[in-house]
């Protein structure tokens, strides 16, 4: 299985499946959120983590869906605690 360690901040590749360790690298508690009717990406949430949030400095890990449940594309999640307050995605082959 594929391993993903990603700035929580950043936009990142990864496969169905694969496991994500999100790092907060902000100076605020971050969670990970849908962005609007857009399909959720990942196994656990939305939100994520589901109870509570990452604190500066921390992590969180978490998986993408999988092929069944989660076909080839571009998908989008909000972070409201990144400095460019952007939605991130995630791309998967």
């Amino acid at each position: 299985m594929a391993e993903y360690n990603v700035n929580i901040c950043d936009d990142w590749n990864g496969v169905q499946d694969g496991k994500v360790t999100f790092t907060n690298n902000t100076g605020a508690n971050c969670q990970i959120t849908e962005d609007g009717s857009n399909t959720w990406p990942f196994k656990d949430g939305p939100p994520f983590p589901v109870n509570g949030s990452i604190p500066p400095g921390g992590t969180a890990s978490t998986h993408l869906k999988t092929k069944r449940h989660l076909p080839d594309g571009t998908y989008s999640y909000q972070v409201a605690c990144c400095s460019d307050e952007a939605q991130k995605t995630v791309t998967v082959p």
